[in-house]
C-alpha cells in the first residue's frame, strides 16, 4: 500500500471520526425564553459543549403558557422525543411516570453520589419528585410559587407599606386606586396566574382536610370555608384591585406592565427576578411580601405557596448517557452557583450561601427557610382538570362575572362532570 492510500484512508478515518462525534444531539426542550436564567443556562451549555465537544444541545423553547398547554404534550407524543424536558413537581410528574415518559433516575442518582448533592427536601416523601419511591425528577430551582411583588416607588409615592393582615392588604388596594393607580395587575388569560393565588388563599382559610378532600373529588368545594375565600376576591373586585383586561392578558404582557410601572402590585411567583433581566428599567426598584394574614388561627396562617421543578430524562430519550451527563454536568456546584446568581433559588446543598444573591433572591430564599409550612400549587398537587375548574371558578368571582356561591355551584358541576380523575 503506498504512502498517498494511506495518508487518503488516514484522512477518510479523520474525517469520519469527526462527523461521528458531531452526531450526538441532546434535544433539550423547556420553557425559559428569556431573563437572566436563560442567559446563564446558554453559558453552562455552552461550557458542556466546550467540554464535550462530541455533544450539541439543541434547545426547543416554548414560553409557559405555550408549553404547559399544547408545546411540552406534542413533544413528547412526538416521533423525535426530547432527551430531557423541563416539569414541574408533583402531579405532572406523576402523569408522565404513568403514561411512560419518564425515566427512573434512580441509578444514575445513586452513583458517585449525585442524591446527596442536593438539599434534603428535594427527595424527601411529599416533594413530587419521586413516584413509588424511585426518584424521577432532577431538581433545577426550589420556586415560591406566589408572592405579592410590588413597586417601592409608587407605594413611598401614596405612603404606604407592606400590609400584615388581609384587611390591611384591602386599605392598600383602596388607597391606590383612590390614587388613580392600579393596585394589581394580572395576566389571567391562562387562569393559573391568578389560580395559583387563589389556592394558597384558600390554603389559609379553608379547614385543611376540607381543602385536600374538594381537589381530590372526595368531597365539594361548595361550603363555608371555599366561599369565605373567594369572598375576599370579590371583596378585592368591588375595591377595584385589577386591571380591567385581567381576563384577556397574558402572564408575561402582565408582568411587562408592572416593570414598566403600569400597576403598583403583581402576584406571581419567584421566577419575575430573572425576568427583570429583559423587563425592567434598570432603575425600577421593587419588593415583595408574603400574601398577609388573613386568619391568624389557621395553622397555615403563615404558610408560602411552593414548588420545586427541574427536568425529567425520557424514558425513549436517544441519548439517555449524555442527557445524565448534562444534568450531572448542570447541577454541579461550580454551575448552580452561576444559576443562583442568574435568579434562580438553586436546589443543591451550601449553593445559596456560596453565590452572591441579589436581594430579590435573598428575600425569597429567606422567606421560604423561615416559613413553617409551604402549601403546593393545586395543579402540582392535585389532578390538573381539577385545579384547573377552581382557578376559573376564582376568575369568575375575581372579575365579577358569579358570586362566591354561583362560581362554586359552577365548579363543583364541573368537576362532577369530570369523573374521576385521580
Amino acid at each position: 500500500m503506498n504512502a498517498f492510500r494511506l495518508t487518503t484512508l488516514a484522512l477518510t478515518a479523520a474525517l469520519l471520526s469527526s462527523t461521528a462525534m458531531a452526531e450526538t444531539e441532546l434535544r433539550f426542550t423547556h420553557p425559559m425564553t428569556g431573563g437572566s436564567n436563560r442567559v446563564v443556562l446558554d453559558e453552562i451549555i455552552a461550557k458542556f459543549e466546550a467540554e464535550n465537544p462530541d455533544i450539541k444541545i439543541k434547545q426547543i423553547v416554548f414560553d409557559d403558557d405555550q408549553y404547559s398547554n399544547q408545546g411540552l404534550i406534542t413533544q413528547l407524543k412526538s416521533n423525535e422525543v426530547p432527551d430531557i424536558y423541563f416539569q414541574w413537581a408533583g402531579f405532572p410528574v406523576q402523569r408522565d411516570v404513568a403514561a411512560g415518559y419518564a425515566m427512573d433516575m434512580s441509578e444514575a442518582l445513586s452513583t458517585d453520589g449525585w442524591k446527596e448533592t442536593f438539599v434534603p427536601a428535594v427527595y424527601a416523601e411529599g416533594s413530587g419528585t419521586m413516584v413509588d419511591g424511585k426518584p424521577y425528577l432532577i431538581p433545577d430551582s426550589l420556586d415560591i410559587t406566589n408572592t405579592i411583588w410590588y413597586s417601592t416607588e409608587i407605594f413611598e409615592e401614596n405612603g404606604l407599606t407592606p400590609p400584615e393582615t388581609w384587611d390591611e392588604f384591602v386599605e392598600v388596594v383602596k388607597t391606590l386606586a383612590a390614587a388613580g393607580e392600579t393596585p394589581i395587575v394580572e395576566g389571567n388569560n391562562e387562569f393559573w396566574p391568578l389560580g395559583n393565588w387563589a389556592g394558597h388563599v384558600a390554603a389559609k382559610v379553608v379547614d385543611p382536610d376540607e381543602y385536600v378532600a374538594a381537589f381530590t373529588q372526595e368531597g365539594p368545594f361548595n361550603t363555608p370555608g371555599f366561599e369565605k375565600a373567594l369572598d375576599l376576591f370579590a371583596e378585592l373586585h368591588e375595591a377595584g384591585a385589577f386591571n380591567k383586561d385581567m381576563q384577556a392578558l397574558g402572564a408575561d404582557p402582565a408582568m411587562a406592565a408592572f416593570f414598566q410601572g403600569g400597576a403598583a402590585m403583581h402576584p406571581i411567583g419567584s421566577w419575575l427576578v430573572p425576568s427583570a433581566a429583559d423587563l425592567a428599567e434598570p432603575d425600577f426598584e421593587y419588593a415583595q411580601f408574603d400574601t398577609p394574614v388573613i386568619d391568624p388561627d389557621h395553622p397555615l396562617a403563615h404558610s408560602v405557596i411552593g414548588t420545586i421543578t427541574g427536568f425529567l430524562v425520557h424514558k425513549d430519550a436517544e441519548h439517555p448517557e449524555e442527557a445524565i451527563k448534562f444534568l450531572k454536568f448542570f447541577t454541579s456546584e461550580e454551575n448552580q452557583i452561576l444559576w443562583a446568581e442568574g435568579g434562580q433559588m438553586s436546589p443543591v446543598e451550601g449553593v445559596t450561601e456560596k453565590a452572591e444573591l441579589s436581594p430579590h433572591l435573598a428575600s425569597m430564599v429567606t422567606m421560604l427557610s423561615e416559613a413553617p409550612a409551604l402549601v403546593p400549587p393545586p395543579d402540582n398537587k392535585y389532578p390538573v382538570p381539577v385545579a384547573e375548574a377552581f382557578y376559573e371558578a376564582a376568575a369568575r368571582v375575581a372579575d365579577g362575572q358569579m358570586s362566591s356561591k354561583e362560581a362554586l355551584v359552577w365548579l363543583d358541576d364541573t368537576v362532577a362532570a369530570m369523573g374521576d380523575q385521580q
